[in-house]
């Protein structure tokens, strides 16, 4: 976001000129270049990818079942090459279809 957008949402995100009946959202992969202000109207919550390998894998199983009967690759590589990214998962698994 830039420095302007920053500066303009400040006065919506406290008394100044705020929006009723509002709650905004904003999603970012990093808070470098946020401005402290900006931030400290915000609540930060961080989401993690742990712990989701498996249920990925589970998904990249039911997708290539249902998509050929070739013989299924190593779907837990593809997940962790991935770092746990679902749309990256899919994509690989794609091109795995694509040559299968």
């Amino acid at each position: 976001m830039s420095n302007a957008a920053q500066l303009l949402l400040l006065s919506k995100l406290d008394s100044t000129a705020a929006v009723p009946n509002t709650i905004w959202i904003f999603t970012c992969n990093s808070t470098e270049g946020f401005e402290p202000r900006f931030l400290s109207r915000t609540r930060q919550i961080a989401f993690q990818s742990h712990g989701m390998s498996e249920g990925i894998a589970e998904l990249l199983a039911r997708v290539w079942k249902s998509e050929t009967d070739a013989p299924c690759p190593n779907l837990s590589k593809i997940v962790k090459e991935s770092a746990n990214n679902v749309r990256e998962s899919l994509m690989r698994l794609e091109t795995e279809l694509l040559c299968a």
